[in-house]
């Protein structure tokens, strides 16, 4: 199976600094050895996210998210580990070859190796003297530098040639510029540029992967004949690395907005998700001149996305458009809503004239849900002005209705219907019981792997026992002797913290404690959480568990064989407490039935007499040869 060799993934992590690398996305604020900001995984007002450098991990204590460069990269671009080691490898210079790669997949490399030679041939031509009109055109639209740079907008030059020319002169052969839809073939030899003269924008993934381009014509572009008019936007086709029905532009720079906000702004055109952008609209996609797909719907669930707002043109087609999404979006368990700007604009001149504030004052008031959006074409139609045309009207209104999943939205929506449509509410009901809800369409089934992954499970685990686990990590082969000569794994907590334990364990018998493996989960998310808890260390030892074990806070780094013994003690005092509860209340229920109690008596002699033992410190001498302090 292909895969890149350890040792090239051995060099991106080395290659790739965690704060360098977090900070692209999350603005860090040093304090002490680590730094903290706010958490990109979830919506938060103070800073709960930690980065720790030296121990290469991040952690968030509010969502309980962690792990070291790879986990970020994957979670901030929902990739796979392979391709969040590529893009981190893109990012620090370094060339991978992978191991047994198929040539299918040589193929799509050289494939994708072309498109973003494209993209660069594309962005850098705005600064040669054939791109002063498009830079001329970008600064009338109103294009910021910033937003020309994020989204890679770039141009084609007049040149019949230019790009098949500078490609083929980097290598690239002519064929391969044919299979992604950028070069055709002349009747006489050789090939040509597909898109001359034009304002290109390079349609990516979600994880930055260059799949096409949108080329739209420039102004006063000169054409062969007086008759001839060239279309306004030439697209990519679909190739092997490109199909239209997955992808949404803007994608990869809205994913972060769209997460923290739960909604998905969707638009029609490019024009459009860049304006917003720049404006400081982020959570802003466009269908890439498809309908909204399932495929399309699944990418925006994968980010937690709760509400789409659909915002087309306010002509026959866009309304079209917007009541398919619709349909698209309640199949998919969203929460559609539709906005018409007003006077027919769309949201590139809307917010050119009128700013950001006035477009978000329009969305949030102007926004409506599927069935006043339903009521309102049909009303500007005239659809309701017979009782024939408005009994068809309500049979659609249900119809949609009954994509709908969720009895409790059913409910609340029917008492929409009835309210736009000025109908009987019981009426509205009989229609609806009337008929079975029709079974919702095949949904796209996505891979395993791009499922939303479940909340990450908070372990239960003992302030000691978080400490214990912390030392032995931080302090290595004589700390977990020093530990676990003097602990039995029954003392800890059974799940996480057990399993941590015993990880530990094969590392001692192995000759090396390191926190990677679990950092990176090898060991269960459960145990990932609990060890970047105690190595992140949000609050340390409070100042009421340092006196009860008998330890200065302030010194924790400076004692840790005096810690673990403080946290041994406290832990073994701790079961010692609970065994004694236990057999408490078993001698309760026993004397209530009659039964001899002398045996359970003893225990909890024995009991008694073991807690006097640890509240000595006898139990140091139970560990022979243990390391000293």
């Amino acid at each position: 199976m292909p895969g890149i060799p350890d040792s090239v993934i051995e060099e991106v992590r080395a290659a790739s600094d965690l704060v360098d690398v977090v900070s692209d996305r999350v603005r860090l604020k040093k304090q002490g050895s680590s730094y903290v900001g706010l958490c990109p995984f979830h919506n938060e007002k103070t800073p709960s996210f930690n980065v720790v450098p030296d121990k290469g991990f991040f952690h968030c204590f509010g969502c309980r998210e962690s792990g070291d460069v790879f986990s970020f990269v994957q979670k901030i671009e929902g990739a796979g580990f392979l391709d969040a080691v590529r893009l981190l490898a893109d990012r620090a210079g370094i060339e991978i070859r992978e191991e047994g790669a198929s040539t299918e997949g040589d193929r799509k490399a050289s494939l994708h190796a072309a498109l973003r030679f494209a993209a660069g041939y594309f962005y850098t031509a705005l600064a040669t003297p054939e791109g002063e009109r498009a830079v001329e055109y970008l600064r009338s639209r109103g294009f910021s530098k910033e937003a020309v740079r994020e989204f890679g907008i770039g141009v084609a030059t007049p040149a019949w040639d230019g790009l098949v020319t500078a490609a083929t002169e980097a290598g690239y052969k002519p064929e391969v510029l044919e299979a992604v839809g950028l070069a055709k073939e002349r009747q006489g030899g050789g090939h040509y540029d597909v898109f001359r003269d034009r304002l290109m924008f390079p349609i990516l993934s979600p994880i930055g992967k260059v799949l096409g381009f949108g080329g739209r014509i420039l102004p006063d572009t000169e054409t062969g004949s007086a008759d001839y008019t060239p279309a306004k936007y030439v697209n990519s086709p679909e190739t092997e690395v490109y199909q239209k029905s997955t992808v949404l532009y803007g994608m990869k720079q809205a994913k972060r907005a769209i997460r923290t906000e739960r909604e998905a702004i969707v638009v029609e055109g490019y024009a459009d998700v860049v304006s917003l952008w720049d404006a400081g609209v982020r959570n802003v996609v466009a269908a890439s001149g498809t309908a909204l797909t399932s495929q399309q719907l699944d990418a925006l669930k994968r980010l937690d996305v709760q509400r789409l707002v659909l915002l087309f043109d306010a002509d026959d087609a866009g309304q079209s458009a917007a009541q398919k999404g619709i349909d698209r979006a309640l199949d998919a368990e969203l929460a559609p809503y539709a906005v018409a700007l007003p006077d027919g604009a769309d949201p590139d001149s809307f917010v050119r004239q009128f700013g950001a504030e006035a477009f978000r004052t329009v969305l949030r008031e102007e926004r409506l849900d599927f069935v006043a959006f339903l009521a309102r074409r049909a009303r500007q139609s005239g659809r309701l002005a017979t009782p024939e045309g408005k009994a068809e009207v309500v049979r659609d209104v249900l119809a949609t209705i009954r994509r709908m999943k969720d009895p409790i939205l059913i409910e609340g929506y029917l008492r929409r219907a009835s309210q736009e449509l000025d109908v009987v509410d019981a009426d509205l009901r009989r229609l609806f019981g009337g008929q079975k809800p029709a079974p919702p369409p095949r949904r796209f089934e996505r891979e395993p792997e791009a499922q939303a992954p479940p909340p990450v499970e908070v372990p239960d685990v003992r302030p000691e026992e978080s400490t214990l686990i912390r030392l032995m990590l931080e302090q290595g082969v004589p700390m977990v002797e020093h530990v676990l000569t003097r602990m039995g794994l029954d003392e800890f907590t059974p799940g996480p913290s057990q399993q941590v334990v015993e990880a530990l364990i094969a590392q001692f018998q192995a000759g090396a404690v390191e926190a990677a493996p679990f950092i990176r989960g090898d060991v269960g998310d459960a145990a990932r959480v609990l060890v970047t808890d105690a190595l992140a260390e949000e609050h340390g030892l409070s100042d009421n568990w340092a006196s009860k074990v008998g330890v200065n806070a302030k010194g924790r780094d400076d004692q840790p064989f005096a810690v673990a013994a403080s946290a041994m003690k406290e832990l073994k005092l701790d079961r010692v407490r609970e065994a004694i509860g236990a057999l408490s209340r078993e001698i309760q229920a026993a004397e209530r039935d009659g039964h001899d109690l002398a045996a359970l008596q003893r225990e909890v002699g024995t009991l008694n007499e073991l807690r006097r033992q640890i509240e000595s410190g006898a139990f140091m001498a139970w560990g022979e040869g243990a390391q000293g302090e």
